[in-house]
């Protein structure tokens, strides 16, 4: 099958699919719009938004649903029956200088001594500013949280007051910890893609070696490790979802669900 006609069928089935969920959408919002200005209608008590009345509802365009759910599954069966052959992708810099760092030799080979120096006096610069940036962050946090901990920081009864004030107290702070890391990260992205022909230069030829690190660089580089990253992100996933089962199970879960329904109807403005 040509690629032009997989390309064509792809296209029309995203412009369809896509229109189509625009019109599901529609169809969600005016039926809680409408359950809405049921319940404000005059002479009408009780909550409008009752499990019943919720399901009677969204029982008249289940159909549109359902075919919805039926155009994801024909969207992945199409992909299959009209395959597009990928184009390769490009090496980001930051990647591409990475993987050239680990072949960077220990001392400078004839000709490349001046892009050697430059090279290592740019990473002990880059490795500067990220420990600086983080560091200032941390101090930040530390002290937004010691702030958040002491009662008499919030002396008042007058909660708009208490907020303007925490603010005024910690939004410094924060914001400039994060201005201070994005600049570590912009300057880190400026310097590689200045410095990757240098990088190119120096290791051509050259197989990685093995660099003797001291303790901050090896701490670093437990971090990198993908097994040590992926241990990170299940145990925040499972301290996640047992806060909310935890939320959920000491009656929260309703108090926050009545505190977002006050939230749309009284202070944005749908009521």
């Amino acid at each position: 099958m040509k690629e032009k006609t997989c390309k064509s069928v792809r296209l029309s089935y995203g412009i369809i699919f896509g229109v189509f969920t625009a019109v599901v959408g529609a169809l969600f919002i005016w039926k809680v719009l409408s359950l809405y200005f049921s319940g404000t209608a005059e002479g009408y008590s009780g909550d409008p938004f009752t499990r019943e009345r919720v399901l009677e509802a969204l029982s008249e365009i289940d159909l549109f649903f359902w075919l919805w759910i039926a155009g994801i599954v024909a969207g992945f069966v199409l992909w299959e029956v009209f395959p597009v052959k990928e184009k390769p992708r490009k090496i980001c810099p930051d990647l591409q200088y990475a993987r050239l760092y680990k072949r960077v030799p220990v001392a400078a080979s004839e000709g490349s001594e001046s892009e050697f120096a430059e090279i290592l006096q740019q990473r002990r610069l880059i490795f500067a500013l990220k420990c600086a940036a983080w560091s200032l962050f941390g101090i930040a946090c530390v002290y937004s949280l010691v702030y958040l901990c002491i009662p008499s920081n919030f002396p008042d009864k007058d909660v708009t007051h208490e907020i303007l004030n925490m603010v005024k107290h910690i939004f410094p702070c924060v914001f400039a910890g994060l201005l201070v890391v994005c600049g570590a990260a912009v300057y880190e992205k400026y310097a590689v893609k200045k410095m990757l022909p240098k990088v190119q230069k120096v290791t051509m030829g050259q197989k990685p070696v093995e660099k003797s690190k001291n303790a901050v660089a090896r701490v670093f580089a437990v971090f990198d490790n993908k097994w040590v990253i992926l241990g990170i992100r299940i145990a925040l996933g499972v301290i996640g979802v047992a806060f909310i089962i935890w939320g959920a199970l000491n009656g929260n879960a309703r108090a926050v669900f009545i505190k977002a329904i006050n939230i749309c109807t009284e202070c944005i403005g749908l009521g």
